[in-house]
């Protein structure tokens, strides 16, 4: 862990915060949201290029931000702007064995999960929709930290985990370098004075016996991850009746949201791949 707090921790663009704090809000109109991503002139053209890609499949050109917006819709948009915002500072190709296709779908489809989730929690405290797809995206963050500042070392942990049966890259990580990405994750959640619910959910979704005060969103991203995990097996989640109790999900609701992101699944890994190719 020393070598890592001894890294350079990567600097977010100017402007970061006032656009997250936009892309969370509930209650935002469409319009209000393109003014404020058209500060952003990377992402904005980001933006037009997906909603022309062959992933989207337009009848006609799309030639403005607004047309993008309406094209690709709020839920693409928030994750799209989120993911292209915080992958800037980083270079994970560094590392030969990262895999963009199978990080971005991850965070994508637990981005779409946990906002499909958060409506049928019960505890009041449970992240809105928009902050829980937020979470999301940045759960598994600290991959992107450590592939970057220490690729060698997370390429083994790769090949590790790939010739151990049942073995997970956290793991793998664990027992190479003494830390995990939820580990690098918090760490960079600290510097760059993310929301307590976002922190929160980088930092301890994998405790299913958080007791912090954010508990709740990280509760949400621990299932929503899981059930993520579970289709990129290709095997059948197993719901874990105690968290669904603890958040007040319906084992229906629970069911109904990962049916829901089976039949997503190749879309959004299709999207992860148009966004970062290799």
């Amino acid at each position: 862990m020393n070598r890592l707090r001894s890294s350079r921790v990567p600097v977010l663009p100017a402007g970061t915060t006032y656009l997250m704090q936009a892309l969370a809000d509930e209650e935002i109109e469409r319009a209000e949201l393109t003014r404020v991503i058209e500060r952003f002139p990377t992402i904005v053209g980001r933006l037009i290029s997906l909603a022309n890609s062959a992933w989207s499949a337009p009848v006609g050109t799309i030639s403005s931000l607004e047309m993008a917006c309406a094209r690709l819709g709020f839920g693409v948009v928030r994750s799209t702007s989120i993911a292209l915002t915080i992958s800037s500072p980083f270079d994970p190709k560094r590392c030969p064995g990262f895999d963009p296709e199978h990080f971005w779908s991850s965070a994508l489809l637990t981005a779409d999960s946990a906002s499909w989730l958060a409506p049928c929690a019960q505890p009041a405290e449970v992240p809105e929709p928009s902050t829980a797809r937020a979470a999301g995206i940045l759960h598994n963050l600290g991959v992107l930290w450590i592939a970057d500042q220490l690729p060698r070392e997370v390429d083994e942990a790769i090949t590790l985990a790939a010739r151990t049966n049942g073995m997970s890259l956290r793991n793998a990580l664990q027992e190479l370098l003494g830390f995990d990405d939820t580990h690098a994750g918090a760490l960079i959640a600290e510097a760059w004075e993310l929301p307590p619910p976002l922190s929160a959910a980088i930092a301890h979704h994998t405790d299913a016996n958080y007791q912090g005060e954010q508990w709740q969103s990280a509760a949400l991203i621990g299932l929503a991850s899981s059930m993520v995990a579970a289709a990129q097996r290709r095997e059948e989640w197993q719901a874990p009746a105690a968290l669904l109790q603890r958040l007040g999900i319906a084992p229906a609701d629970a069911e109904r949201t990962n049916l829901q992101l089976n039949a997503q699944r190749k879309r959004v890994v299709e999207l992860a791949k148009t966004l970062f190719p290799r």
